[in-house]
């Protein structure tokens, strides 16, 4: 994936910062059944930690309940996340000296081999700055390509709550939208998975089809809406919050 680069013995840097991690096994996961922990609050000798001295740039995305709002109010639902989102953000080269020391590992690929050092090369999972830093490279891409992909810049802006896309339309729009999202973060080099939909017709689009793991449809109850028992909106706060 090239997220990270190695460290050859020669090179010196002033500050540098290691980042303890190590991995969780879920048996359960389809997509990630193992994932790999980093740990940006480990204290070091001075008695700070990357996260203590990192800023965590502020909130750029809408309030968790407006997006659930914005999804509850349309007819049709279709939900689907961005894969490795972070990993898919790469720090620029003239980031090197300044951040990517700072996200340094050691890693061995087997138990007999020799330790080796490296950096880690995109937006780590564990840092402070993490979630901002993916919230905002999102809304670059928006203000960079929202002329090509009108809907899906609408959607990116006002119904994406961290790297979970929520979004509802009619089936026909929802169908252009699913087009245009897939197409606009596939320039980016970001794709889209675990697709979910209230409506099969929402899930029988090629592009759909071939990206997501599974296919789940959301069946609302048949409750009226100001009894505030909506199936779908249960699922998603469960979704986010769990």
């Amino acid at each position: 994936m090239g997220h990270m680069e190695e460290v050859v013995e020669d090179e010196v840097s002033a500050i540098v910062y290691y980042l303890p991690h190590h991995g969780v096994y879920r048996q359960e996961s389809k997509t990630t059944p193992l994932r790999v922990v980093f740990n940006a609050s480990s204290i070091t000798t001075s008695g700070e930690s990357l996260n203590s001295l990192q800023l965590n740039g502020g909130v750029i995305q809408g309030y968790l309940f407006s997006i659930l709002l914005n999804f509850r109010a349309r007819k049709f639902a279709v939900t689907a996340d961005i894969k490795k989102m972070f990993r898919m953000i790469l720090i620029d080269e003239s980031q090197r000296e300044r951040e990517r020391e700072l996200l340094r590992i050691v890693w061995k690929d087997k138990i007999d081999s020799p330790v080796k050092i490296f950096r880690l090369t995109t937006v780590t999972y564990g840092t402070k700055s993490a979630p901002y830093l993916a919230t905002r490279s999102l809304k670059q891409l928006v203000i960079d390509d929202s002329d090509k992909y009108p809907l899906a810049a609408e959607v990116i802006m006002s119904d994406v709550y961290m790297e979970d896309l929520t979004v509802a339309d009619d089936l026909e729009s929802g169908r252009k939208l699913q087009v245009q999202l897939v197409s606009m973060l596939k320039g980016a080099g970001m794709e889209l998975h675990k697709w979910s939909a209230s409506n099969p017709l929402l899930l029988s689009q090629t592009q759909c089809v071939k990206l997501r793991t599974s296919l789940i449809l959301l069946q609302p109850r048949p409750r009226p809406l100001d009894s505030c028992g909506s199936y779908i909106l249960i699922l998603l706060l469960s979704r986010f919050l769990l």
